[in-house]
Order: structure tokens, then C-alpha cells, then sequence
């Protein structure tokens, strides 16, 4: 416990919060002026703005695989930094960030912030499933992603969102799936639903192909919706 402890510390002051606390409050900081925004506009100023971003967050959505992909082609090899992979959870409560451990109380309506280290593995796939069965893909973007847009970034890294909890019961769990090689999205993301499906959801592991290491951050449920403020 003391060997985890003194981890856990070296880990932040490794990577403090103070990232994920600016990346989640300027978020914040957009939504509010979005909403500001779009109570000036008229309707068909509205439907125009909509049509706009959908259209930016298409190419958006489809531009980050292609270029991680790419610039994994194009990059010379590296040193990797060693370690265990893991994932770090951050919460907007106000105007304030706090880190999340393992079982940390948690509620529908909490905006969550992810941060991972791929710990020297080149590629991953971050995934969570909650306790109403659901499975969410945050890494890559895409169920069909290919195994080559699971490419990790070699230094601590955010993800490009963050989202508020839905309602669902229990737990959230959040799982990082990690390899030397690319990594399968479908096959991965079939093991989740089949973890998923199971009465050992919350704490059972996933049956994946050899050579892929897994890490998970399990979150609980509170029974009440969370009555801190989200974007």
C-alpha cells in the first residue's frame, strides 16, 4: 500500500490536474457563451449555425484518424516511456476540478474529463460500459475505426472531450485497452458488450486476445442526480 501510495503521488506530481482543470473549465467557459449565442440569433439563423456544425464536427470526427494514422507512418521510431498504462479521471464541481480514484461516488449529470498514459504500449482503445449494460467508445472515435487509429501519443494525454454522466445505475467503468500492436476496435468492443452482459460486470475482466493488457477506473453510481452545475 505504501509502494501505491508513493505511486499515486509521483503520478501527480508527474501530471497534475492543472491540464484537465483548464481544458474542462474553458469547455465550460464555450458552452455558456454557445448558449448566449444562440438566444440572440433567430431561427433561421439557428438552423443555419446547426447545419454549420454538423458539418465542422463531420470533418472533425473523420479527420483525427486519418492523421494520427498518417503521422504514425511518417514518424520516426521513438522511446517509448515505460510503466503502467492507467487512466485519470477529473469532475467539474463549479468552478472547481477534482481527481477521481478507483470508486469514487459519482453522479448522473457530472461532467467527466479523461486523461491516459499508454505506460510504452504504441496503441489503445479506451472504452467504458455502465451498469445498465451500455458501452460507450470514447478511443479511437468510430466503432469501425481501423486498428491503426488505435495509436497512442507516447506522453500523458487528454482526451478532445469531455461529457456529462448519464442516469445510468451502479457504476461506470472505464476500460484501456492496450498493445504493442494495433489493436482490433470491433473485437475489443465486442468483449466489452460481452462483459457487459454479465452479473460480474463491475468487476470482472475482459476476455481479450493475448498480448493486449487491460486497466479499468471504476466509478460508483450515487442513487441522486448530481446537483453540480454542468455546461
Amino acid at each position: 500500500m505504501a509502494a501505491l501510495r508513493e505511486d499515486n503521488a509521483a503520478e501527480l506530481a508527474r501530471y497534475p490536474a492543472a491540464p484537465a482543470v483548464a481544458q474542462i473549465e474553458a469547455r465550460v467557459a464555450q458552452a455558456r457563451q454557445a448558449r448566449r449565442r444562440r438566444r440572440r440569433r433567430s431561427w433561421l439563423g439557428l438552423a443555419m449555425s446547426a447545419a454549420a456544425v454538423v458539418v465542422v464536427v463531420g470533418l472533425a470526427a473523420l479527420r483525427p484518424a486519418a492523421d494520427v494514422a498518417r503521422g504514425a507512418q511518417d514518424a520516426p521510431e521513438e522511446t517509448r516511456v515505460k510503466g503502467s498504462p492507467r487512466l485519470l479521471a477529473f469532475r467539474q464541481v463549479g468552478e472547481q476540478v477534482e481527481r477521481l480514484a478507483q470508486d469514487a461516488v459519482v453522479h448522473a449529470g457530472d461532467v467527466i474529463q479523461l486523461r491516459y498514459k499508454a505506460g510504452g504500449q504504441g496503441y489503445g482503445v479506451i472504452a467504458s460500459i455502465d451498469g445498465a449494460g451500455g458501452v460507450t467508445l470514447h478511443y479511437p472515435l468510430h466503432d469501425d475505426a481501423p486498428p491503426q487509429a488505435t495509436v497512442m501519443p507516447a506522453e500523458t494525454a487528454a482526451l478532445p472531450h469531455a461529457w456529462a454522466l448519464d442516469d445510468a445505475p451502479r457504476f461506470e467503468r472505464f476500460f484501456f485497452v492496450t498493445a504493442n500492436d494495433p489493436v482490433d476496435v470491433q473485437r475489443t468492443l465486442a468483449a466489452l458488450h460481452a462483459l457487459a452482459r454479465r452479473g460480474d460486470s463491475a468487476t470482472g475482466s475482459l476476455e481479450l486476445p493475448s498480448g493486449l493488457q487491460q486497466w479499468s477506473l471504476r466509478l460508483r453510481k450515487a442513487d441522486r442526480p448530481s446537483t453540480h452545475e454542468s455546461p
